[in-house]
């Protein structure tokens, strides 16, 4: 039982002898009230019957009839003005300053209780004369002694009630800590004794609370073993919640720790890995003779890289001074984490300025040769020397295009943000084939468009560099007098640009967005030239946005790029 179920209990038990004590006395004052104003009104009436409208001269055998009415006093008043006189009087004693208050408009025919000048309570109640307005008949009588008795009950026998119901209430409180008191102390000296902190009942002396305390201290091994289960699921759930894998072996080699990423990392569950040995997993020579010599130098080991499953992960090996087993103080803490991503962006980034290296070296080799060539005079006629000044521009030219893709790569890969804008595209891909007009015509191509209105929230230059590269492709690897087609569809949202060209082998569609990667294409067309950057540019747009760019080709009979916005 709880203070606050005792407290309410007695509350409770109080409120309703309350509520039957109010009920008693409330009933009996309503019905004695009743039956005073009930004669009151009686007679009020009786008197209002018999009075003919007279002075008290000409009307006294029938007024007198009230002479003999008891404890009721019977009044007959007339109004003049703002006087009022006195007709009769039972009593004959009447004056004529009383009767302000009964006479009063708003208090006809309503019971008025007040004390008379003896010092005790009075009823009243006035009303007019139904045959003559301005007379009126009132009566008194001195309230009953049930009513004045019931109504001071109600009143100082609530006051009284309260108080000792309140006393009550106090009284059940004390008793309350009286005998939980005792208790209490006992529990406060076992749960310091036990190792809890001396205010671990606080305030409280609620006899639940002492219970669980009580059973917290009978049962103290099974609470130490209860919370020591509890470190080890906040471990766990910490370890789990990792985004690398760990794992603990002891110094003989036991795995005493293994997180939920190192399941999915080395294929086996916890229940399987733990106190198995750590060559279970198989993680390949490397990893266990760095692990063996952590166990046996005790000190750390550097990290280093293993391949598991087509993916590559970084190794960090730990000494631990803890005793897991036999009191045997010394393990290895392993730390896995997969870093194949930064190690494809090493690549890719060494293999792009590898690439760009070589890609403009060869530019840049023509250019220094043709003007060494007029420089030493090597080139002795005008026609050669305008041929050698051309080849420079072109591959000056060459190597600003390939600059300019490269820096684009550059800003998309960085994030670079740009305004959005509304960009229809129909319209700019029709200003597009009017600007490659002349490269159309010289390659003799027809376009069959299916156009219709598109809109996409981006910026515009990026949606013109997609669209610029996809028709460039189609125009240089189609065949003479091949097609493209391009069509749009903003319900579905899809845009398909295809040619009848050369296509792609099934081998190389894996790899077309990759940078400076390009299709031998030696033995099928000749001159085809770019920078082997348009497609992964196209790839880093989609991206940025978004977009889906799929690629579908057939050997021989043409491709087509499908890009989903």
């Amino acid at each position: 039982m709880t203070k606050k179920k005792v407290i309410l209990e007695a509350v409770l038990f109080c409120l309703v002898l309350l509520l039957l004590f109010l009920s008693a006395f409330l009933t009996f004052y309503l019905v004695s009230q009743d039956s005073l104003e009930g004669n009151i009104r009686s007679i009020s009436a009786v008197a209002e019957k018999i009075f003919d409208g007279n002075d008290s001269s000409t009307g006294e055998e029938t007024v007198s009839y009230f002479d003999d009415a008891g404890d009721y006093r019977v009044s007959i008043i007339t109004k003049s003005h703002d006087d009022y006189q006195i007709l009769y009087d039972s009593d004959g004693m009447l004056q004529s300053d009383a009767l302000a208050e009964e006479l009063q408009p708003e208090n006809l025919g309503k019971f008025i209780t007040r004390k008379s000048s003896y010092g005790y309570n009075m009823v009243y109640y006035a009303v007019r004369d139904r045959e003559k307005p301005d007379y009126f008949i009132r009566v008194s009588v001195a309230e009953s002694v049930a009513t004045s008795v019931s109504r001071n009950f109600l009143i100082y026998g609530c006051l009284v009630m309260v108080i000792l119901m309140g006393g009550y209430i106090v009284f059940k409180y004390r008793d309350y800590n009286r005998s939980v008191k005792p208790l209490r102390d006992q529990v406060e000296r076992l749960l310091y004794l036990a190792g809890y902190p001396a205010d671990r009942l606080g305030s409280g002396e609620d006899l639940a609370l002492i219970a669980d305390s009580i059973d917290e201290v009978s049962s103290e091994l099974d609470r130490k073993i209860t919370d020591l289960q509890n470190e080890k699921e906040k471990t766990k759930m910490i370890l789990d919640s990792m985004s690398q894998a760990f794992l603990a072996v002891s110094g003989d080699g036991e795995i005493v720790l293994f997180n939920r990423k190192a399941s999915e990392m080395f294929g086996y569950s916890e229940k399987e890995a733990l106190h198995k040995d750590y060559h279970i997993l198989s993680a390949g020579e490397d990893f266990s003779a760095h692990v063996e010599k952590c166990l046996k130098e005790r000190k750390d080991g550097r990290h280093f890289d293993i391949q598991m499953n087509g993916r590559t992960y970084q190794c960090n090996v730990m000494a631990l001074n803890f005793p897991w087993i036999d009191q045997v103080r010394n393990g290895a803490a392993i730390l896995v984490m997969d870093v194949t991503e930064e190690r494809n962006l090493v690549k890719i980034k060494t293999d792009f300025f590898a690439n760009a290296s070589h890609e403009l070296k060869t530019p840049l080799t023509s250019i220094l040769g043709y003007q060494e060539m007029l420089e030493n005079g090597l080139l002795s006629t005008d026609e050669e020397k305008q041929d050698a000044v051309r080849m420079t521009i072109k591959e000056a030219k060459k190597m600003r295009e390939m600059l300019s893709d490269m820096l684009t790569i550059s800003r998309l890969e960085n994030g670079i943000r740009k305004e959005k804008s509304d960009v229809e595209i129909s319209s700019l891909v029709q200003s597009l084939l009017d600007d490659m007009q002349p490269k159309i015509r010289e390659n003799n191509v027809s376009i069959d468009l299916k156009l219709e209105e598109y809109h996409v929230q981006a910026d515009r230059g990026d949606i013109e560099k997609i669209f610029s590269n996809l028709i460039d492709n189609a125009i240089k690897y189609n065949r003479p007098n091949g097609m493209i087609s391009i069509e749009m569809n903003a319900r579905d949202r899809y845009i398909t640009v295809s040619d009848t060209g050369i296509g792609i082998k099934e081998e190389h569609l894996s790899r077309i967005f990759e940078r400076f990667y390009r299709v031998d294409n030696s033995k099928t067309l000749k001159n085809v030239e770019g920078t082997g950057l348009g497609l992964a540019i196209i790839k880093h747009i989609c991206q940025k946005y978004g977009y889906r760019i799929e690629v579908r080709s057939t050997f021989g009979q043409g491709t087509t790029f499908i890009l989903r916005t």
